[in-house]
């Protein structure tokens, strides 16, 4: 079915399902708006599960140890007696040193691959577990490197300038991540009305889109416009709806226009 039959379906007073309008334009090309997985049969499924289940604790664990490792390192050299235990005995800096700067160490890895994948993947504005990583790194990295200073120093331990440079570093990193992240956030917000996730999918349906011919796309926005045009003419959108429509991107029809439906009044 095309978009243009779809429209012509609606009666004033319907709710005009844009989604369902742009997926018809797009029935030639159904990745650019959605995808369709190919069906799966309930024993290829079982086995999935399975096989998922085996792979995905382990690897969960080993994960779940590295990205906890500025807490980790943050713990090891805090949890003295003064902190945690009152009747404990303090812990010895010459040995919570090190395992703290080992722990940053692998945290400032964490914090550059997550850079890395982020900007991989197109510097998605949706970045909320990188921007809530790189704060929690920040700040227990200020902490320990003020503590790894200043039991390094009081403790006379051998060292402890070096021990301290991975925490350094994760307030650099860390911190600059945040910014950035924090930045694009607010110009986010400030120019646009379409949450994280949604922005970040327009701009990946719209990439598809582009990847179509120019006699492809052509035909498709020729499909949409006649749709937008016979509901306006019909009077089952206003003007203002119809030129929104007409001026949202290639691939991005119901995203633009909020929550892809619009309801007309009769």
């Amino acid at each position: 079915m095309k978009a243009r039959a779809r429209a012509r379906q609606l009666q004033p007073g319907s709710t005009v399902r844009w989604d369902r309008i742009e997926r018809d334009a797009f029935a030639g090309h159904p990745g650019v708006v959605y995808d369709a997985p190919g069906p799966t049969t309930s024993k290829e499924k079982k086995k999935m599960r399975r096989r998922d289940w085996f792979l995905t604790v382990p690897l969960f664990i080993i994960v779940a140890a590295a990205v906890g490792s500025p807490i980790w390192g943050f713990v090891a050299i805090a949890a003295d007696g003064s902190r945690f235990a009152t009747a404990a005995r303090d812990s010895d800096p010459a040995t919570t040193i090190p395992v703290a700067g080992a722990f940053f160490a692998c945290a400032l890895l964490v914090l550059l691959s997550l850079m890395i994948a982020w900007l991989v993947r197109g510097r998605p504005r949706a970045a909320g577990f990188e921007f809530g990583y790189s704060v929690i790194t920040l700040i227990l990295s200020i902490m320990a490197a003020f503590s790894i200073s200043r039991r390094g120093e009081m403790g006379g331990v051998e060292g402890w300038d070096l021990w301290v440079l991975p925490a350094v570093a994760c307030i650099i990193v860390g911190g600059l991540f945040a910014f950035v992240l924090s930045v694009i956030r607010l110009r986010h917000q400030a120019a646009s009305t379409l949450s994280f996730e949604n922005a970040d999918l327009l701009e990946s349906r719209t990439e598809k889109a582009k990847e179509l011919s120019d006699t492809e796309r052509a035909a498709i926005r020729a499909d949409l416009d006649a749709a937008i045009a016979d509901l306006e003419e019909r009077g089952i959108i206003c003007a203002t709806t119809a030129e929104r429509a007409r001026r949202a991107p290639l691939g991005g029809l119901s995203l633009t226009l909020a929550d892809g439906a619009t309801t007309a009044t009769p």
